[in-house]
């Protein structure tokens, strides 16, 4: 037992500004009577009554500030010994690069299991980025090093926490390989345990070229130029500039040459043009040179998700109203929607004078339009448009191909919409979520204030702001619709997300004013209202907001373009990169079509490869909010795999792309680190080991520091310091009394 730590405090409660006060004030009074003893004649009276008045300061100043000394109780004792192994993918490089040798695992596992036979058996724990408990039986060299990271410094955390008191010593065996932003071996001193530390490798310098960094878009335009960065380092003697190839499906897409600095270190931009949409894979590789130590940091891929730069919207419009005139400009007004609006400004029947080649600016391009160009379009909208005078009744089954095949559709009210417009039996009625009361008297003109739907409050398309209640409140203060188209009821699927406060629909149930749903792949809304333009400027000069209007048909457009911030259900993983085997966080965040949760019901969860062959699948189930979360093994295979979450009764619910990689970024730069774990070991006073067969079970200290308490020492407290200072002032004030001061 030994006091092993000492300190001093002050004990008065004044804080450190009213001490330092204190402090000067004293100084002020004693400089003051010194000066005043210095004026006496008599040396030996002078410097007499000049000691008495520092005596007095002094002792004042101790009284009053109350500094107290601290010392702790140690008590060292005999704990456990943990063994931490690192499993990290840096572990299976072979030091010498030949394929006889032993990887760093294998001789970590060969250690460990020397140390396992010892009395008594330490603790196991393998780590990478996190620690776990490892049994005997686990140590293969061969399948421990599958890890994506290496954090020493969170598992030593994690393994002292674990054992607590029962802990004495931990033994990280170790390539040092910790790669972490900013972390420094000085932040264990807060550990209070021993760490020895056993280095596996030394060899700093074995012949390996590699691709360290890839940085790409994670999403790309069609047909437009895109550019991925890739950093390349060769600890080669000599090493010639690098030649770095960029891979899609096999063929090589650009290539260039990298010029090396003196460290080795270089970097390479390679330009490309992506051709076609959806999700591409892609590959940066390096040639393999004869004795490379690591061949599997020779070549990485990225993901890249292409699409159109642009929302391409077709808007046909069938008359100059102030609905159509607010809608197209806002989509107008907005940089990422690339418009093609037509709007019919008369008709056969109307009275001119004029020719009949003389009814449009320029011919409507009806064949053009829906014949070759109709698959680029994103979205469709028919906005009081009448197809019969414009010849586009022979082109509305291919209008309902194109939204079954995932095109997105919508058709807003008005006297030429729906029924009135001639769409009843057509083959648009077939995709529209709502069945609609035909003939040109199909309309009631009566203003009105849309109800929403109380259970469908959360639905992206009329969540104007996100508390259902402060929604169902925004939109009760909006500027009543001047009328509605008679609409009946919703199709099996669909959803009511607004209805007529008085209307009845063909079930004797509210009439619906909004409803959205899905046609096979593709996504369709029902607006029975040409009037929504009164929530822009109507309602500014009800409630001087006209935000309403854009942030409607914002969050319209975008759910129908199936924008993956709107989707019900949604799937994240932790990373993008995982190394065969690595382990996979996934969250889900899981709602049906009405964005209700699915809570509490169990779903399965399938790793898909390129050719959606189920590679390995497993049961997660959902809280009462419907989030889930779960871990699972990625692939050995490297390659390009989905996540994906499946519902027995709707299928695919939320998928994710991830990539398997045999490199990744754990061996990116497998260099060991040796002089890391010998700071380690000097920092927790532990021993380090450079060379694994040099440790003995019995040469690791177990010892810990146990605290017995603190001793608290205040001696200007008692009674007899204070006596003593009343007697010294006594004495200096009769003093200088007897020899004529004051």
């Amino acid at each position: 037992m030994s006091d092993l730590a000492a300190s001093m405090r002050l004990g008065a409660p004044y804080g450190a500004a009213v001490s330092s006060l204190v402090v000067l004030g004293l100084l002020v009074l004693a400089v003051l009577g010194v000066r005043q003893a210095l004026a006496l004649q008599v040396p030996r009276r002078r410097w007499t009554l000049a000691g008495m008045r520092a005596l007095t300061a002094l002792g004042t100043a101790l009284f009053v500030l109350q500094p107290q000394w601290i010392s702790e109780r140690m008590q060292e004792v005999q704990g456990r010994l943990a063994v931490l192994l690192d499993v990290s993918r840096s572990m299976s490089v072979r030091e010498s690069g030949s394929a006889r040798s032993k990887t760093r695992a294998e001789r970590a596992a060969e250690l460990v299991k020397r140390l396992q036979k010892g009395t008594p058996a330490p603790e196991l724990y393998a780590f990478g980025a996190d620690a776990r408990p490892l049994r005997v039986g686990e140590l293969d060299g061969q399948e421990l090093a599958s890890e994506d990271d290496t954090r020493i410094e969170r598992a030593l955390e994690q393994v002292n926490t674990s054992m607590g008191d029962e802990l004495g010593a931990i033994a990280l065996v170790s390539d040092g390989a910790d790669l972490t932003p900013g972390w420094t071996p000085e932040r264990l001193t807060r550990l209070g345990v021993r760490v020895h530390t056993v280095a596996v490798a030394q060899e700093r310098d074995a012949p390996d070229d590699a691709i360290t960094a890839v940085q790409a878009d994670a999403v790309a335009f069609l047909r437009q130029d895109a550019q991925v960065e890739v950093s390349v380092r060769s600890t080669r003697k000599g090493a010639s500039p690098l030649t770095v190839g960029l891979r899609h499906e096999g063929e090589i897409v650009s290539e260039t040459e990298v010029a090396l600095d003196a460290r080795g270190l270089g970097k390479a931009v390679l330009p490309f043009t992506v051709t076609r949409t959806g999700r591409a894979v892609y590959s940066v590789s390096l040639p393999l040179a004869e004795g490379d130590a690591v061949p599997e940091n020779n070549e990485r891929a990225f993901l890249m998700r292409v699409s159109r730069d642009k929302l391409r919207v077709l808007l046909l419009c069938g008359a100059p109203t102030w609905d159509t005139r607010f809608l197209r400009a806002f989509l107008k007004a907005d940089p990422a929607i690339d418009l093609i609006t037509f709007f019919i400004l008369r008709t056969n029947n109307d009275l001119t004078m004029a020719s009949a080649d003389e009814l449009s600016l320029i011919p409507f391009p009806t064949d053009e339009l829906f014949r070759e160009h109709l698959e680029s379009f994103d979205l469709v909208i028919f906005q009081d448009f009448n197809y019969g005078p414009y010849q586009v009744g022979g082109y509305l089954p291919r209008i309902r191909d194109y939204v079954v095949a995932g095109g997105a559709f919508a058709m807003v009210g008005g006297i030429r919409s729906f029924g009135p417009g001639g769409y009843d039996g057509t083959p648009i009625a077939e995709v529209l979520p709502v069945d609609m009361a035909p003939g040109a008297a199909a309309i009631s003109e009566q203003p009105f204030q849309p109800v929403l739907a109380p259970e469908l409050a959360r639905h992206p398309v009329v969540e104007l702001v996100p508390d259902p209640r402060e929604n169902a409140r925004a939109w009760s203060e909006l500027a009543p619709l001047a009328g509605a188209n008679q609409l009946l009821a919703a199709r099996p699927g669909a959803s009511v997300l607004l209805t007529h406060p008085s209307e009845r629909d063909g079930q004797g149930g509210p009439m619906p004013v909004l409803a959205v749903g899905s046609a096979g792949k593709g996504r369709v809304l029902a607006l029975g209202s040409d009037s929504t333009w009164r929530y822009s400027i109507t309602t500014a000069g009800l409630r001087g907001d006209a935000s309403a209007y854009d942030r409607f048909w914002d969050r319209a457009l975008r759910w129908l373009s199936r924008d993956p911030t709107l989707e019900p259900a949604q799937l994240e993983t932790d990373r993008e990169r995982y190394g065969p085997g690595g382990h996979i966080d996934a969250h889900l965040r899981l709602r049906d079509e009405r964005y209700q949760p699915l809570a509490e019901r169990s779903f399965e969860l399938r790793v898909l490869d390129e050719g959606n062959r189920i590679k390995s699948a497993q049961s997660v189930g959902s809280d009462a909010s419907g989030n889930a979360r779960a871990t699972l093994s990625a692939p050995r295979a490297p390659g390009a795999y989905r996540l994906a979450v499946v519902d027995e009764a709707r299928g695919v619910l939320a998928e994710q792309g991830f990539l398997v990689e045999a490199a990744g970024d754990e061996l990116a730069n497998p260099q060991p680190r040796p002089e890391l774990l010998r700071a380690v070991a000097e920092v927790t006073r532990g021993k380090y080991f450079s060379d694994p067969a040099d440790v003995q079970l019995d040469a690791l200290d177990r010892t810990r520091a146990r605290s017995l308490g603190t001793d608290v020492r205040a001696p200007f407290s008692s009674a007899w310091f204070f006596a003593f200072l009343l007697l010294a002032f006594g004495a200096e004030w009769a003093l200088r009394r007897a020899w004529g001061l004051r």
